[in-house]
């Protein structure tokens, strides 16, 4: 069960990441897991994304689309079309339950799916369709050919069960080319006022001094979530012996991102935390002031934590691509 609990993280990780890298100006991905039997997943659960901006989520234990958008009932329609799809979806996925079991006599512990478009300004779309075998095995549909295809030569028998449900391709098909950009016009009409606000970022340094220098410039409260964050030292940017949290969300939907700097405390310095976002009308540097708060303990968890789980997230990935790759003898 806990192998089954990290294939799960560990896909929609990579899903995530493999979105984040595809999402342009605007975009609707949606995520969709099938684990039947599972007592910690519902048997169906799906949520969408427009952007970063979380549309919709629904689960087969309460069976309602919740949304945290205004005007939720002026969606009807489209609770109604995912309602179909959703019914259409779970059939599809218990078929290939089915025969993946009886073909290949393997028994699937979770399907996953994630799909969706992108749509710039100038009105060029793309299509995203992309389904994961037990958290392991990665399928993409190839939009030209109307199949599937695979790096793993581990999951050929997958792919050609999924080759064999011509309906539920082209529906694929059908809805990356022709209903994906309507729904994401319909939910951005929603949900622009939220995705198109600029929220200016707040910047504090805080530090802890002794033989070494240690300053974290704590950067919250920004929207949209592209941002710059760098140190310097004397006017010029630096960048050894700098840690960084990376992106993390605050519970408002806005961001906050923490670097931390360093440095022998030689009192020789002058250090500054330079800040580039789209709120602001120049960049915003912040002076540190050797005076000022000294660190707390939550932003040096905070990194360690940040750091750690990359780490640890960057072995376990070895350790996957070392199995599945490694020589059989």
């Amino acid at each position: 069960m806990e192998i089954l609990k990290v294939s799960v993280v560990l896909s929609w990780i990579f899903a995530f990441y493999e979105a984040h890298e595809y999402t342009g100006d605007h975009s609707l991905i949606i995520f969709v897991t099938f684990a039947p039997g599972h007592s910690f997943l519902p048997d169906y659960s799906s949520y969408g994304m427009l952007d970063d901006l979380k549309v919709f989520h629904y689960d087969s234990n309460s069976g309602i689309f919740s949304s945290p958008l205004k005007h939720h009932d002026s969606l009807s329609s489209v609770w109604k079309d995912l309602e179909a799809c959703t019914i259409f979806k779970t059939g599809f996925f218990k078929k290939f339950v089915s025969d993946a079991n009886s073909t290949l006599g393997v028994n699937v512990p979770i399907l996953q799916l994630i799909y969706g478009c992108q749509l710039d300004d100038d009105g060029n779309q793309r299509g995203l369709y992309h389904f994961s075998v037990g958290g392991e095995h990665s399928l993409t549909l190839d939009q030209e050919r109307v199949s599937w295809t695979t790096y793993h030569p581990q999951s050929t028998g997958f792919k050609d069960i999924l080759d064999g449900f011509k309906i539920w391709n082209r529906n694929n098909l059908m809805y990356i080319k022709q209903d994906c950009v309507p729904r994401l016009k319909k939910f951005y009409e929603h949900g622009k006022a939220v995705i198109n606000r600029k929220d200016r970022p707040e910047v504090v340094i805080t530090s802890r001094t002794g033989a070494e220098l240690v300053l974290v410039c704590v950067v919250t409260g920004f929207y949209p979530k592209n941002i710059s964050v760098e140190w310097e030292q004397d006017g010029k940017t630096i960048y050894e012996n700098v840690l960084s949290t990376g992106l993390l969300p605050n519970n408002d939907l806005s961001y906050q991102v923490q670097k931390s700097l360093h440095s022998p405390n030689d009192g020789q310095h002058k250090y500054t935390c330079r800040v580039d976002h789209s709120s602001l009308p120049e960049p915003l540097r912040v002076d540190w002031d050797p005076s000022g708060p000294g660190l707390l303990p939550k932003h040096i968890g905070i990194i360690a934590v940040a750091v750690l789980c990359v780490a640890a997230m960057l072995i376990i990935i070895s350790g996957l691509i070392y199995r599945r790759w490694r020589p059989r003898v």
